[in-house]
C-alpha cells in the first residue's frame, strides 16, 4: 500500500508548523463566514499554494538563501518600478501588477526579500559596516531604496519595511551612532511628509495619497464628527463588532458587522473574529499563538550558529509579529487605520503565499541550525 509519509516529512520546529496550520484553518473559517463559499474557494487555493511553497522552501538548506536574496532583491526593484509606472490602481493606490492574468502586490515580495538580503549584508560585510560609507552602502541604501519605492502608494507598508530593517540592525548589533541617526532622520521625514501633505497643495498634487495619510492620522488624533463619518467610520464599526462578540462570541457565521465593515475579511478581520468567537477564543487565542510563534523563533535564532541564519529568523519573525500587532491595534482603536492585514488569517493572494514562504525560511533554519557554510552556496 502506498505510504505517503515516506515521501512527505514535515521537518523543523513542530510548534511553528502547528501554529501556522491552526492560523490557516481559522482563516478559512473566518473568510467563509464573512464572504461565503465562492470567496473561500479562491482563498483555499491561495492557502494551498502557500502551503506547498512553504513545504518546498523548508526543504532547502538555508545557506542557498544568501545568494538567492541578491537575485530576489534585484527582482523586487524591477517589480516596484513596474508598479510605479504600470501598476493597477485600486481604491486610489497603485499597489498591484498583473502577471499572466494574476494580480499581486510586489511589496509583499519585497518586504520578505529585503530582510533576507539585509541579513546577508550584515553577516557577510560586518567588518565593513563600522564606518558611514560601509553602513550606507551595504545597509541603509538597500533598505532606503525599497522603502522609498513603496512609499508613494503605500505609506504604512513602506514604514513597516523600514522599521523591520531598523530592528534587524539592532539584532545585528549595528553601532548605536548609526541607529540614533536613523531614528532622528526618520522622525524628521515623517513630520515633513505629514505637514506637507496637510498644508502644501503642490505636495498633495505630487503625492495624492498624502491626503489619505493625513486624514487617517487626523481621524485617529482628533476624532471629530467629520472624521467619524469618513476615516473613523471603519474604526467605529470595528469597535461595535468587538463589543458584540463579548467573551464567548455570537457564534461562527452569526456576526452582523460583516455587512458594515469594509475589508472585513482582510484589514478588519480581527474584529470580526472576536465578534464570532469572542474575546477569549477570537481575540486572546490568536494573540497567544503569534507570541508563541515569536518565542519559538527567538529560540531558533539563538540556537543557530550561523549569523546569517540567526538574523533571518529574528528579522522575519519580528516582521510577522509586528504586522500582526499593528493590525490588532488598528482593530481595537489603538493605532490609525493602515491597511495592514493580519498575517495568515486575513484573506489575501500573494500576501498569504509570501508569508508562507517566510515561514518556510524560518523552518529551514530550524532544521539546519548547525549549518555555518552558507557563504559557500
Amino acid at each position: 500500500m502506498f505510504n505517503l509519509s515516506k515521501y512527505i516529512k514535515f521537518e523543523g520546529d513542530k510548534t511553528i508548523w502547528s501554529i501556522v496550520i491552526l492560523l490557516l484553518i481559522l482563516s478559512l473559517l473566518i473568510v467563509y463566514s464573512v464572504e461565503g463559499l465562492v470567496s473561500v474557494k479562491s482563498h483555499f487555493r491561495n492557502i494551498f499554494l502557500g502551503f506547498i511553497a512553504m513545504y518546498a522552501v523548508h526543504k532547502l538548506k538555508f545557506k542557498y538563501f544568501s545568494k538567492l536574496s541578491v537575485v530576489g532583491y534585484a527582482i523586487s526593484i524591477v517589480l516596484l518600478i513596474t508598479v510605479l509606472l504600470f501598476g493597477i490602481e485600486i481604491n486610489g493606490a497603485k499597489r498591484w501588477v498583473s502577471l499572466y492574468g494574476m494580480s499581486f502586490q510586489p511589496s509583499d515580495f519585497a518586504k520578505v526579500m529585503v530582510i533576507i538580503f539585509l541579513s546577508r549584508q550584515i553577516s557577510k560585510y560586518r567588518d565593513d559596516i563600522k564606518d558611514w560609507k560601509g553602513f550606507i552602502w551595504h545597509l541603509l541604501a538597500p533598505l532606503g531604496i525599497i522603502s522609498l519605492m513603496i512609499l508613494p502608494s503605500n505609506f504604512s507598508t513602506a514604514a513597516l519595511v523600514f522599521v523591520n530593517g531598523f530592528v534587524l540592525m539592532i539584532f545585528g548589533k549595528i553601532h548605536y551612532k548609526f541607529l540614533l541617526t536613523i531614528v532622528a532622520a526618520s522622525l524628521f521625514g515623517v513630520g515633513t511628509i505629514y505637514f506637507s501633505g496637510k498644508y502644501i497643495p503642490a505636495f498633495q498634487d505630487l503625492v495624492p495619497r498624502s491626503v489619505t495619510w493625513v486624514s487617517r492620522i487626523d481621524g485617529f488624533l482628533y476624532p471629530s464628527e467629520d472624521h467619524n463619518k469618513n476615516e473613523g467610520h471603519q474604526l467605529n464599526e470595528s469597535k461595535v463588532a468587538i463589543k458584540n462578540g463579548g467573551f464567548l462570541g455570537k457564534g461562527p457565521g452569526k456576526g452582523i458587522q460583516r455587512h458594515f465593515l469594509f475589508a472585513g475579511s482582510s484589514d478588519f478581520v480581527y474584529a470580526l473574529t472576536i465578534e464570532q468567537y469572542g474575546i477569549i477564543f477570537g481575540g486572546v487565542l490568536p494573540m497567544f499563538m503569534y507570541l508563541l510563534f515569536y518565542y519559538r523563533s527567538i529560540i531558533i535564532s539563538q540556537r543557530t550558529e550561523s549569523v546569517f541564519g540567526s538574523l533571518m529568523v529574528a528579522g522575519l519573525s519580528f516582521t510577522f509579529l509586528f504586522q500582526a500587532a499593528i493590525n490588532m491595534a488598528v482593530n481595537v482603536g489603538l493605532f490609525p487605520v493602515t491597511g495592514q492585514t493580519l498575517p495568515l488569517i486575513s484573506k489575501g493572494g500573494t500576501s498569504i503565499i509570501f508569508t508562507c514562504i517566510a515561514m518556510g525560511v524560518i523552518l529551514s533554519v530550524s532544521r539546519n541550525s548547525e549549518d555555518r557554510e552558507y557563504e559557500t552556496a
